[in-house]
């Protein structure tokens, strides 16, 4: 939630500070963010990425959320070959993810769900699946799209059972999204930007 600032005029042209207001987030959106939490079959995983001062250092952020249960995963990811190149942190995030994804369900931190979403901010995500994203500029970015087809391919074929998606977030989505906001911000503390969005 933003914290929006409730000015005084104290009478000489000057605004004095009196409090900051929280922005409540609507009951639709407090209702599906408690549905996420709590689905049985589906877990969703909100990924994020950071750079630290446009210098290559990207903090990824990844939040497994569903049966009740919530699991923060973040790292620090170095190319400076890759400064500025946001696309590059968000593709990495995804592939951080499916990392980590192996890891709760082999450790048996939730029941097996029938479905796994892994969501990611950037609307460009679903071009993961096409094996030539056409980036000539930066082909270490399709380098990655492939390993983390691979990773799929191979989560699908251990995991029959499992319908594995990468989705993008809408702006609908995205709004009064604690989990979000939470992958944003272990994001950012893997390179220690501590402040909130």
């Amino acid at each position: 939630m933003k914290n929006r600032r409730v000015y005084q005029n104290n009478g000489n042209g000057n605004k004095a500070a009196l409090h900051r207001e929280q922005k409540v987030p609507p009951k639709e959106a407090r209702e599906r963010a408690d549905n996420w939490l709590w689905d049985q079959e589906t877990l969703r995983v909100f990924v994020d990425a950071s750079e630290l001062k446009r210098q290559g250092i990207f903090g990824l952020g990844a939040i497994y959320v569903g049966q009740g249960c919530t699991f923060v995963k973040s790292k620090k990811q170095y190319n400076s070959s890759m400064q500025t190149v946001s696309i590059y942190g968000e593709i990495m995030a995804v592939d951080f993810a499916l990392k980590n994804l192996d890891f709760i369900l082999n450790e048996k931190l939730i029941a097996v769900p029938s479905k796994v979403i892994i969501i990611s901010d950037w609307n460009g995500i679903d071009l993961v699946y096409d094996e030539d994203i056409l980036l000539e500029k930066f082909p270490l970015i399709n380098d990655v799209a492939k390993r983390i087809n691979k990773k799929m391919e191979l989560f699908s074929l251990s995991n029959p059972d499992i319908d594995l998606i990468v989705s993008s977030l809408n702006s609908d989505e995205k709004r009064y999204n604690p989990f979000y906001k939470a992958a944003h911000n272990a994001s950012g503390k893997a390179i220690g930007l501590s402040r909130m969005r």
